[in-house]
């Protein structure tokens, strides 16, 4: 029984020491690969820094800064393809630049391409790019192209204005353009496809939406028409008001001149066409003591004022005294039967008509007498009279 006992006590002893021997085993084991762990890992990437006075390249994400209060600035982002990116806060503009004391530009833009060198996007009714001129007169704004290309070119969207301009308190300019050296114009402006106006102008008060101010002979406001028979200069009246307005030079100059095609050369277009609604007057000139309306005609076989009614209505009425130059009277004296007028110029189809200014029985106008030749006429009576008479006469062609 002794022996037996013996050998169980044994037993157990010699599970436990292999237990332990595999344990020992297992915790070497895994002492082995944290240490070959701790000797193969590598350390995390450490930032690059930005160094100054030389190229910094191979950077793959943006390189920012942020402030507490909100402002940023962002380098070289590849996700959007900028190259600067600013961020203001408040009033403040996002990207600011000073230029140089010797005329330097604050904020220069070349594009690339057909892209852009400057361009903003406003938010809400804010504008997409804005200038303050300084106090000393200076732009605002300002495009200087090169070539052909446009210095200021703007593109509205909807029915918004592709640039729009607001004058000074003090009579500035909302939009001011100086032409080229050349024939250069100071402002162009380009209608949409679907009758847009190049140009358009709104004034304020009893200020003109458009107002041109021509130097030397230049004129004022120039308007060419489309190939399509497109109006040159079109004015829209409201209410009672004038649909176009030109005031003289002091010198005489005309407060509006037209001239029909091409001046010199053959054409039949009209220098000045008015077009009424409904009773109104086609064409409307007024004057205090000048002419309301002056036709002059510089050709022989040209009319000074011509009217027409093409449906067989009145063509020309006069409302007050009509006067004529080639209209007068002619004094016969007495013992004379007849009597000559020169100095008029007749032609072959000149009608000269004259009365008698005085009732005498017995005594008439016989004849009226053209002298085409002589640009004279001779008016004979029918007898001498007593005292001398008055004969009024009139031509006709």
């Amino acid at each position: 029984m002794t022996a037996r006992t013996d050998h169980q006590d044994r037993a157990p002893d010699a599970a436990s020491h292999s237990r332990r021997g595999l344990l020992t085993g297992a915790a070497g084991a895994l002492g082995v690969l944290a240490a070959e762990s701790i000797a193969t890992a590598q350390p995390a990437a450490a930032p690059v820094p930005v160094l100054l006075g030389q190229p910094n390249n191979g950077a793959t994400a943006l390189t920012s800064i942020t402030t507490t209060t909100g402002e940023s600035a962002v380098l070289a982002n590849p996700s959007s393809g900028r190259g600067v990116e600013g961020l203001g806060t408040g009033r403040s503009p996002g990207v600011f630049g000073a230029g140089g004391i010797s005329n330097g530009i604050g904020v220069d833009g070349s594009g690339g391409g057909n892209g852009a060198g400057v361009r903003g996007t406003g938010g809400g009714n804010g504008p997409g790019v804005k200038g303050s001129g300084s106090i000393f007169g200076s732009n605002g704004v300002e495009g200087d192209g090169t070539g052909n290309g446009d210095g200021v070119t703007g593109g509205g969207a909807g029915s918004g204005a592709g640039v729009t301009g607001f004058g000074g308190a003090l009579d500035g300019a909302g939009v001011s353009g100086t032409g080229g050296t050349g024939h250069g114009p100071g402002v162009k402006g380009t209608g949409g496809n679907t009758g847009g106006n190049g140009v358009e102008g709104f004034g304020t008060g009893n200020g003109g939406g458009v107002t041109g101010l021509g130097a030397g002979n230049g004129t004022g406001v120039t308007g060419q028409g489309g190939p399509d028979n497109g109006g040159g200069v079109t004015g829209i009246g409201t209410g009672s008001q004038i649909g176009v307005f030109g005031r003289g030079g002091t010198g005489g100059g005309p407060g509006v001149a037209g001239a029909g095609g091409t001046i010199g050369l053959s054409g039949d277009s009209n220098g000045v066409e008015g077009f009424a609604g409904n009773s109104g007057d086609g064409v409307a000139g007024s004057s205090p003591a000048g002419n309301g309306v002056h036709g002059t005609a510089t050709a022989a076989g040209g009319v000074g004022v011509l009217a027409e009614n093409t449906a067989g209505g009145v063509a020309f009425r006069a409302s007050g005294p009509a006067v004529f130059s080639r209209s007068g009277t002619l004094t016969i004296p007495a013992g004379k039967t007849s009597a000559t007028k020169t100095g008029i110029p007749l032609t072959a189809a000149s009608l000269v008509l004259a009365t008698l200014q005085r009732d005498k029985a017995g005594l008439w106008v016989r004849s009226a007498v053209p002298n085409v030749a002589g640009s004279s006429f001779a008016v004979h009576l029918s007898k001498a009279p007593s005292a001398s008479t008055k004969v009024a006469w009139f031509i006709v062609n």
